[in-house]
């Protein structure tokens, strides 16, 4: 019988990735309708950060993969986070848990993104440079959260 923390913990982490997912999408579907030019919806810091539109057809950095390999790459992800998701929730762990499922839905954010359109949607330039979007903050706040979780626990 599963324990009803684990379906708390498993209930947590879908409604985290889901949320998360939803909110990637109406971002980048409010910016990529709405902004026709860098820095249109708003620059901050003197232009440090600025909204943006770019197309990223590589992985991360738009460092360029074969597309492929890219979906690939995501789904090894995906396996790795699903596995992991279904253990932490055995053990009841709903932090980490919450912290995977937001893992996962920033994932299938960009995602739905490159197997919809073929690259992901980024409207966020960082220091005139790295072009983001909130599926990546969720993707590495979720893993640097996961890290520092399981590095106070031992």
């Amino acid at each position: 019988m599963i324990a009803k923390s684990s379906i708390r913990s498993w209930t947590a982490a879908f409604i985290s990735g889901a949320a998360v997912f939803v909110a990637d999408q109406w971002l980048k579907i409010t910016f990529f309708d709405h902004i026709h030019y860098e820095a249109e919806a708003f620059s901050w810091m003197n232009g440090l950060i600025r909204s943006t539109l770019f197309h990223n057809y590589g992985i991360s950095f738009n460092i360029p993969i074969p597309q492929a390999l890219i979906i690939l790459i995501t789904g090894i992800a995906l396996g790795w986070a699903v596995a992991l998701l279904v253990e932490r929730g055995r053990s009841s762990d709903l932090i980490a848990c919450i912290l995977i499922g937001i893992f996962i839905g920033g994932t299938l954010g960009n995602a739905f993104d490159r197997i919809m359109l073929g690259f992901v949607r980024d409207w966020l330039l960082l220091f005139g440079r790295s072009a983001i979007n909130l599926a990546d903050v969720a993707i590495g706040g979720s893993l640097i959260g996961f890290v520092a979780l399981t590095s106070r626990k031992k």
